[in-house]
This record gives structure tokens, sequence and C-alpha cells, in this order.
């Protein structure tokens, strides 16, 4: 999803770039933290923590709704329409990510690595039934749970904006009964952990958005938007340093990232015009990409290390043991772990752009010739 400034009368959209390129950091923080404690890039403690990354999505996203569309839903923008161009966004790109997983599920896993997956999982996976698990992780579509969430969340917003005090009565009880569950460890399967941070967090965004709204006038100085976007980044750090995290720290990093969302919305402080540098901005803009199909460069890798090392006379290069998280089956020398790391990387980037100018941007300018215009 790209951060668009509503268009003033007349005028065209403008980006949050820095914003965007936020997301692609984000991006950058979960592909590192699926390799997991291997070498000294994806070993660095913040990135271990790297999963919280995705709530940052969330609060993203439902400030990027509000402001796109809430005020057309509530003054009578077809909802199919919106709910039609949402789903046109995501949905292909997924599928081809569940088509990749699928090819090398009967070519690699099956016959040579004596891998079988169930059928079932591809089900869940296809449909982004995921999102109601109680828990990440299917093969056929890896992060298909996240994509899932985004689409309930925008159902939602379909049915919800321009309610009334109906619906923002909903809203609210939808996130008091996700905070609660996440604070009491109460994940049952159609209202799991995974769809909690998302209706959390998506409501944190709705509400960021509403506060942006009161105070984009206010003229804040340049030096101060630059120490509150330093003071932030320094406090996500040190949030991402501390050790045996879980769900519950999502209520604490929500509100976090919706006070970034908000400085950073302004794009003046010297680090947001740092984010506009062009390596930031085309992260951003494969930031969606780079997170659908990084995991085909930490999966297979993990397979096949070990067969590779042993070939080169190197078992002494390979785990103990069977694990298949990241790329923990291999333990070369940390010089080694990070340099292949730091390829995969490049590889995902690749991968990415790739998927991003074949799928993800022909179905964002198909989208277009969807909807009537906005009334």
């Amino acid at each position: 999803m790209v951060a668009i400034r509503a268009a003033p009368a007349g005028g065209t959209p403008e980006r949050f770039v820095a914003l965007d390129s936020l997301r692609g950091i984000a991006a950058l923080f979960i592909v590192f933290y699926h390799m997991g404690d291997f070498g000294w890039v994806s070993g660095w403690t913040p990135f271990r923590s790297g999963w919280m990354l995705v709530d940052f999505f969330f609060v993203l996203s439902g400030f990027v709704i509000a402001m796109s569309y809430g005020a057309r839903l509530a003054h009578g923008y077809p909802r199919g329409s919106f709910l039609l161009i949402r789903f046109g966004r995501v949905f292909p790109l997924h599928l081809a990510v569940v088509a990749g997983f699928t090819l090398l599920e009967f070519t690699v896993f099956r016959p040579i690595l004596h891998e079988a997956h169930p059928p079932m999982e591809w089900v869940r996976g296809a449909f982004l039934l995921d999102a109601f698990a109680v828990g990440a992780g299917n093969f056929y579509a890896p992060v298909s749970w996240a994509v899932g969430v985004e689409m309930v969340l925008y159902a939602l917003a379909a049915l919800l904006f321009g309610r009334g005090a109906v619906a923002i009565a909903v809203a609210a009880m939808l996130a008091v009964a996700a905070a609660w569950g996440l604070w009491n460890h109460i994940s049952v399967v159609g209202f799991g952990s995974l769809l909690q941070r998302g209706l959390f967090d998506f409501a944190i965004g709705l509400l960021t958005w509403r506060i942006h709204q009161q105070f984009a006038r206010r003229e804040i100085s340049t030096t101060l938007l630059t120490v509150l976007e330093i003071g932030l980044i320094a406090l996500l750090i040190w949030l991402l340093w501390i050790p045996g995290k879980d769900g519950r720290w999502v209520l604490l990093a929500a509100p976090l990232f919706a006070a970034m969302v908000l400085v950073f919305a302004r794009d003046r402080g010297h680090v947001a015009r740092l984010l506009h540098a062009a390596p930031f901005v085309w992260l951003g803009k494969l930031s969606f990409a780079l997170f659908m199909v990084h995991l085909f460069w930490v999966i297979l890798p993990n397979r096949f290390g070990p067969w590779i090392f042993d070939a080169l006379g190197h078992a002494d290069w390979i785990a103990p043991g069977l694990n298949k998280y990241g790329l923990l089956s291999m333990a070369p020398p940390p010089a080694l772990a990070t340099a292949i790391s730091l390829a995969l990387l490049a590889g995902a980037l690749a991968t990415a752009w790739l998927a991003w100018r074949t799928i993800e941007e022909p179905a964002r300018h198909w989208t277009k010739r969807l909807p009537p215009p906005a009334k």
C-alpha cells in the first residue's frame, strides 16, 4: 500500500514519502527476523523482534484507508467498489506466491526433500483463512495471515465507515475485545491473536488519522520535528531490544507506531527528508512485494544450504538437528553467515522488484478502472 495524501480540490494526490520509506524499512526488519539469528546483521537484537513491524503495517493501513476512503465512503462511494479495489491490489500477488510454493511442493519438496505439506494448508492459504487461525505458519502462503487480516479490516471499513455513532461503538468494542484477548493470551479459532493484532492496530490507525486531521495545520518547527523523529526511532529501537516480548507488547507498540505516523506524516523533519532519498523511496515502493516474496529466499536455502556445505566438505557448518526456521539449519562462521544473509536479501529484493513490476503494479493500474467516479 502506498501512503497518499488526500488530494485538494482539483489537485492530484500527494504521497507521504517518509511513511512509504518507513514501511520499506519495516519490511527489511521482517526479512531479517525471518532469517533468524544468523550472522552479524540478522542477529542484531532489534531484528529478532522484527515480527512487531507487521503491526506498523496495520496501523499505517488504518491511517491510509481512513484518509483515502473514509469521507468518500461516508458520502456514497460504492462500498463494493472499495472492496474490489482493495482485493484487486493485494490478491494477485498473494495468488502468485501460492502458485510459486505449490510448484515447489510438487517439483522440489515432495520428490527431492520428501517433505509433504497437507492440502488443507493450501486451502487455508489460498483463500486467506489463516486470518482466523490461532498462529502463523503456512508453507503454501507463509504470510497469508497478514493479507487475510487486511481483507477482514477492509470489509469492516466498508461496513462501518460513515455509519455514525453505532459504527464507532462497534469499532471501539472490536478494538477493546482485541486488546483484552492479547492481554490475556486468549486466542481461539475465528478470533486468534493474529486477527486481534490487526483489529487493535487498525483502530489505532483510524484514531491517528483523526488526530492528524485536527493538528496537521498547526505549525511545528523543523528542529522540533527532527528531535521528535530521532526520539521516536530511538524509542522503537529500545522497545525492539527488550527480550521476551509476546502479543501483549503490541498494545504498547501500536501507540508508538501511531506517534511515528503522526510525526513522519508531516514530511518536514531532517530524518523525514532523509527518507526521501532514492534508495528509501525505492524500498518503500517494493515493501509489499518484499513482504510477500522474501520467504522463498529463506525456506529454500534452509533446506539446501546443509547439502551444499556437505558437498563442499564443510559438514561442520551444518547445524545439529532438524531446524526449519529461518537459516538456522546452517552454522557457518559469522562473517560467512552475514555474507549469505545479505546475498539472500539481494535476491529477495530483485524478486520483489520483478513481482512489483509484473504483478503488483499492473494490478494497481487495473483497479483504477474498476470503480465509478467518487461522489
